[in-house]
């Protein structure tokens, strides 16, 4: 339902997948060590399909470095979890109950833990590691580039650039708008973090370049160049109509 998310396609085409298919076609022994997606995502047959860093990556507490803190917390309030003073708001309770996010340190722990023991049944543990760390940092830097975007929206609310939607109540975008957004650069927004965010994790934790590089960075990167153009033409245009 909804935007496309193509984690089948993350995975068979990453080298996980492609070692699968080449097993099951008698190129590689069956004795090959392949996973599928059951292999990392139902262990034991659990079909909970539960991450460390749930479908929006994004957690809680705020990690200790102050510019990714600063830019996660821009992102809860784009969610509408945090007001613009960053106090919890009432969705913060039903993004809770709707076990989007990964609430507490025990819990993301939890998952990651679970997720190394799978890593480990091939890998080392310094490669599993550090192949987990990485996504992490994935995850870094495209809240660097998505907390931009979403303060250049927030601004052009606050200077009365572009009206805020009334049904939102705080001076942020709201990222779950879908195409509710009013304007083209509010739609934006939203496809960045719907669409080319996730690609951006998914395809680093799904160990597949491809997705992670040219169908989520290389189009966050394109996404934010294109909503800093948007913005200054918006500024422009309001300060043109002004003379």
């Amino acid at each position: 339902m909804g935007i496309d998310h193509p984690q089948w396609e993350m995975y068979s085409s990453s080298k996980h997948g492609v070692r699968y298919m080449l097993k099951q076609s008698g190129v590689l022994p069956e004795s090959a060590a392949a996973p599928t997606c059951q292999s990392c995502h139902m262990t034991g047959g659990n079909h909970g399909v539960r991450t460390a860093w749930g479908f929006v990556a994004v957690r809680l507490p705020m990690p200790p470095d102050p510019k990714w803190a600063a830019d996660r917390t821009t992102i809860v309030k784009g969610l509408g979890a945090l007001d613009p003073s960053g106090k919890p708001t009432a969705r913060l309770g039903v993004l809770k109950d709707l076990d989007v996010f990964r609430t507490t340190q025990e819990d993301w722990q939890k998952e990651r833990d679970r997720m190394f023991a799978n890593c480990r049944q091939c890998h080392s543990s310094n490669f599993a590691r550090g192949e987990l760390e990485k996504g992490d940092m994935m995850i870094r830097e495209a809240d660097r580039l998505l907390a931009e975007a979403i303060e250049i929206v927030a601004g052009l609310y606050r200077d009365k650039i572009i009206a805020k939607s009334s049904y939102y109540a705080y001076p942020y975008p709201d990222l779950l708008a879908f195409h509710d957004a009013p304007t083209s650069i509010e739609q934006k927004l939203y496809l960045m973090f719907l669409e080319h965010r996730m690609r951006t994790f998914q395809g680093t934790f799904h160990a597949n370049p491809d997705y992670a590089l040219w169908y989520g960075w290389s189009k966050m990167v394109s996404d934010i160049t294109e909503i800093r153009k948007l913005a200054a033409d918006l500024r422009k245009g309001k300060k043109a109509a002004k003379r």
